[in-house]
């Protein structure tokens, strides 16, 4: 792949560490939040995340994505398919710890894209990233017992689950304990080179 592509019209660099096998990762900008911000709204937003979220209009995420500027702790990518330039998926990093070289990652995926392994080549592209550009030596992935999907792309990309978070998801305001444990998973850059 060419490492620029065109992208809303205007060049977009494309470092070659930041092209997976069917996609590759670009810095979002307010724009791209804007106009896959319906993403999270058709995803049941409170399941995304066990950390309350603040429900904005497409527009108002776009501006408040604006103010917070990407810094070497934290940073928001676009997932774009490779084939035609169209993005699939966000994917950010966070909660980055000098100290003990860790990041969390977060991942959502179109929900007319999903099950066709934009997740995991996103995931996979960003760890490498992370792992061999960053020097970092863990990434953490934390989602819900009952986010089938997210579990099976962890463990198929050999994350390790670390541990199970008890009545962390609050789903359609009840605790039910079958359905809203969190599963925490990581990846240790060793496990990654195997």
């Amino acid at each position: 792949m060419n490492l620029k592509t065109i992208v809303h019209k205007r060049e977009v660099p494309a470092p070659q560490s930041l092209i997976g096998k069917k996609t590759y990762l670009r810095p979002a900008t307010a724009e791209d939040i804007q106009n896959t911000y319906h993403w999270t709204l058709l995803s049941e937003p409170q399941s995304l995340t066990s950390r309350p979220r603040l429900l904005l209009t497409a527009s108002e995420a776009a501006e408040r994505f604006r103010k917070q500027e990407p810094t070497i702790e934290r940073q928001t990518f676009m997932i774009v398919r490779q084939d035609d330039n169209t993005p699939v998926g966000r994917i950010s990093f966070f909660n980055y710890n000098h100290l003990n070289r860790s990041a969390e990652i977060g991942i959502i995926i179109d929900p007319d894209e999903r099950r066709k392994g934009h997740a995991t080549d996103g995931i996979r592209t960003l760890c490498r990233y992370l792992f061999m550009y960053r020097g970092l030596n863990k990434v953490v992935m934390e989602t819900a017992e009952n986010n089938k999907g997210m579990t099976k792309v962890a463990e198929g990309l050999r994350f390790k689950l670390d541990g199970t978070l008890r009545d962390q998801f609050l789903a359609h305001g009840e605790f039910i304990r079958e359905f809203i444990p969190g599963k925490v998973y990581s990846l240790l850059r060793y496990e990654f080179e195997q």
